[in-house]
């Protein structure tokens, strides 16, 4: 596995001037961030741990460090030269391409197994309508464990993804550090009262 290198940087931002919409930020995610958004995975055995929009994989890399074993990770990216990227640093992770925003599908196609431990996804869901974020979270909820996790980190102050009924949601963390500022949401199924 190769550190975040200046390599990485250059090769983010080619990518994100090509499709800004698609990548949505002029940095790959810091280390900070990155630590912050693997702590927020569930440590309990049981299905996998799935990341949406893993770029350059330096949260795929924290996740890696917090123990999670490769075999239990697997990463959907849209981008063909991210996904060639991340096949040759993280070979014996489960790399999908294709749209994040399908995952349910892809998963079935690519036989991983839900429900899933923890999803984290570092997609830009803010250029998305408020429809397409909510079958998001839907789906993600549908997705996970009882109280697996949906970890969404983002620019925006307020919660990406409105919770809706049923979904509880809580700001875990601002990492001031990161380029530029992230907020990492997690958010769970409402424990019944």
């Amino acid at each position: 596995m190769k550190g975040l290198l200046a390599s990485d940087g250059i090769f983010f931002l080619r990518t994100f001037l090509a499709n800004p919409l698609r990548v949505a930020a002029l940095l790959p995610s810091g280390k900070r961030l990155a630590a912050m958004v693997a702590a927020q995975i569930d440590p309990r055995p049981g299905g996998a741990v799935l990341e949406l929009g893993p770029g350059t994989g330096a949260v795929t890399r924290a996740i890696l460090e917090s123990g999670i074993a490769p075999g239990e990770i697997a990463a959907i990216e849209s981008d063909a030269d991210f996904a060639a990227a991340l096949r040759r640093d993280f070979g014996r992770i489960r790399i999908i391409e294709g749209d994040a925003f399908a995952f349910p599908s892809l998963l079935a196609r690519a036989g991983v197994a839900t429900p899933l431990r923890t999803i984290v996804s570092g997609i830009p869901v803010l250029s998305r309508s408020l429809g397409v974020r909510r079958k998001l979270l839907d789906d993600a909820m549908a997705a996970l464990r009882p109280q697996g996790p949906f970890v969404q980190f983002s620019y925006g102050t307020e919660p990406p993804i409105p919770a809706g009924e049923g979904v509880d949601v809580r700001r875990a963390a601002i990492v001031w550090h990161n380029v530029p500022p992230m907020h990492v949401w997690v958010y769970r199924r409402a424990l019944a009262a």
